[in-house]
């Protein structure tokens, strides 16, 4: 089933969101011209990476985590600063216009 998220038309370099999709919380970011889609989630403490509160930031393909600072790569999920767990990307699926995904 496809779950729209965001137009391609609202998409930028920085842009971050959280959307809830069927009971889990997702992120879709944008990073110099890429699109991702994860978990809401570090995996380091399960804290969110994205909320009303506070916004990961992204600094060399690393994404930031807002709460305990640990970075993770963008490019394969993996943490430099010691975490064994990884970011849990998922898959983008387009529909016309649209971004979203495909549960």
């Amino acid at each position: 089933m496809f779950y729209p998220l965001e137009r391609l038309m609202n998409l930028y370099d920085g842009y971050q969101q959280a959307f809830s999709v069927a009971g889990h919380s997702v992120l879709l970011l944008q990073h110099e011209g890429r699109c991702h889609l994860l978990l809401n989630q570090c995996p380091h403490q399960q804290a969110p990476l994205f909320s009303p509160r506070a916004s990961s930031s992204i600094d060399q393909n690393m994404l930031r985590c807002p709460v305990h600072g640990m970075r993770f790569s963008l490019r394969d999920g993996s943490s430099p600063d010691g975490c064994a767990q990884k970011l849990q990307f998922l898959p983008i699926a387009y529909e016309g216009n649209r971004l979203g995904v495909d549960l």
